[in-house]
């Protein structure tokens, strides 16, 4: 059990000044607590989801002078004036239902006037009115004063919302004077497709942060249905769990002692995906994400995801850990715990939390992660070499000259044996020997793995003295896999271990067959360390 404790201190002015603040400065200086587009309308789903839509339809427009229009609307409870004037108002009264995804107050002016000048709000409450609300902030700076508009909706967005709520209760947000979304273009094209990045980039954040909502077979959230420009969004799953080769590594849930004596808890699982080559179909893995960008925890606040793709500056995102992801998941009564910021879309865990996740938790999911990516990244280095016959050149080198360099003579007598004769005698000698080899591999035979874990060993390919090379040891991974395409390097490379092969049958005897193997083996291990902080081979393009 992690236990943390969080103090609060308190501060008495006696003698207090009423000091409120400039209503010009504040809405302006509001425009940069840094949301970015993505986080801005979730931020708005959010205060539909806690109005218990179970309808989000979001249309974002741009007419031929380039002038943008957002519309959010919903079929919830929708709100009657003194719930409209409290939802406009800035750090708005605190929500009866502490589990909302509304937490501070401020999300829905922040958020939208990050985006644009003027804000309005629409919403139909039991009573069947239709009521209209605006901030204007042009109008704030004239008048110097928190004047909210009251006004009466137009035709056009009564319109809009009784697409989504019917007729019934439900609420549109507008964004009008939309001056921060897009950067200024000369040409309308251009803008219209940067645009329409936007929408698609936005249509993946929904299906993402709201992934347990759209899942209608996931029964830890209410049922939402969200339309982005009429396109129905679709959940996405980061950890993959329809796809029979993702493991969860892990499953804990952690109670924490809060200073009131309460002890909720929080949930931690880790899932390993499945290497690309491995998902069920190529769209699935194209679907994944796969990649260090998407690698990390994702941590939900009541079953809404509000930060991922990063190590919570436990580690540094690297190669190996590209295939793990953790859930990170708790409710509102760890909300001080977690330091969830005015954005939701970052926390903060107590030292003990994250001591006892980077100690306990991580590391063997982190090992299991690793161990699966060199294996993918291995099988990847090996089409690549069999694609470009990347040895070709190599065989045909040695080939033309080995009779001149080969001192031993070996003739195979079994199929896991053979009788060695040179400058010390003649000998019985185990060796692995190759009948049917590949065409064109007689002296460079590239394997999957080698036993014991050795770079290389030698072998009788075709009745010929050869060399097997292991693709999966990391100096074939990390040195070999970026040069495939250089003939002129693999030869010399590939020269050098034939060479240590040949080296082993001209000067081998019974005494020190043993120390042989034992050299490889050391040798390789060497390799080993010495290259593990070089670069891991960057996957192929043609393979994309």
């Amino acid at each position: 059990m992690v236990k943390t404790k969080i103090d609060f201190g308190t501060e008495i002015e006696e003698n207090d000044v009423n000091c409120p603040p400039d209503p010009e400065r504040i809405v302006e200086g509001l425009r940069d607590t840094g949301y970015n587009f993505n986080t801005a309308i979730a931020d708005i789903i959010d205060n539909s989801i806690a109005a218990n839509a179970s309808k989000v339809n979001i249309i974002i427009n741009m007419d031929p002078a380039g002038i943008i229009t957002v519309y959010i609307a919903d079929n919830g409870t929708g709100m009657d004036q003194k719930g409209l004037i409290n939802a406009m108002t800035y750090g708005s009264k605190v929500r009866a239902d502490l589990g909302s995804l509304g937490k501070f107050g401020l999300g829905l002016k922040t958020a939208s006037t990050a985006f644009c000048r003027s804000l309005s709000v629409a919403s139909r409450g039991e009573d069947g009115v239709v009521r209209k609300a605006q901030w204007d902030l042009d109008y704030v700076a004239q008048k110097h004063e928190w004047k909210l508009k009251m006004m009466e909706p137009s035709r056009d967005e009564t319109d809009i919302l009784d697409e989504t709520a019917e007729g019934g209760t439900g609420t549109l947000v507008i964004w009008e004077k939309v001056d921060r979304l897009l950067k200024s273009y000369s040409n309308f094209g251009n803008a219209k497709n940067a645009l329409k990045r936007k929408i698609s980039d936005l249509q993946f954040h929904v299906g993402m942060v709201y992934q347990r909502f759209l899942d209608h077979d996931d029964k830890r959230a209410n049922n939402v249905d969200i339309q982005i420009n009429g396109v129905k969004i679709d959940a996405w799953d980061p950890f993959a769990v329809s796809e029979s080769l993702t493991e969860k590594l892990a499953d804990e849930e952690i109670d924490v002692d809060m200073p009131d004596g309460s002890s909720p808890s929080f949930t931690l699982r880790a899932y390993l995906l499945p290497n690309k080559d491995s998902f069920s179909t190529p769209k699935a893995a194209k679907e994944a994400r796969l990649g260090n960008d998407m690698q990390g925890f994702y941590v939900y606040r009541e079953n809404r995801l509000i930060h991922y793709g990063d190590w919570l500056d436990l580690f540094t995102k690297e190669s190996h850990g590209a295939l793990l992801r953790v859930e990170f998941s708790f409710d509102h009564q760890l909300d001080d715990a977690f330091n969830v910021d005015i954005k939701k879309s970052r926390i903060l865990p107590a030292e003990e939390i994250l001591d006892y996740i980077k100690g306990s938790f991580i590391p063997a999911p982190r090992r299991a992660a690793a161990e699966r990516y060199r294996h993918g990244t291995a099988q990847q280095v090996c089409k690549n070499a069999e694609k470009r016959d990347a040895h070709a050149e190599s065989n045909r080198n040695i080939d033309e000259k080995a009779q001149s360099v080969e001192s031993a003579k070996i003739t195979v007598t079994k199929p896991d044996e053979a009788t060695i004769e040179n400058q010390n005698g003649t000998f019985t000698h185990k060796i692995t020997i190759i009948s049917n080899p590949k065409p064109g591999q007689v002296r460079v035979i590239p394997k999957p793995t080698l036993e014991y874990g050795q770079l290389w060993e030698p072998c009788i390919a075709d009745g010929k003295h050869a060399v097997q090379i292991n693709q999966s040891h990391p100096y074939y991974q990390k040195i070999y896999a970026p040069i495939l395409a250089q003939n002129v390097m693999v030869t010399g490379m590939d020269a050098l271990l034939w060479a240590l092969a040949e080296a082993e049958h001209k000067t081998y005897n019974e005494q020190i067959k043993e120390q042989y193997e034992e050299m490889r083996i050391a040798v390789s291990r060497i390799l080993k360390t010495l290259v593990a902080d070089l670069p891991d081979p960057e996957e192929d393009e043609d393979d994309e």
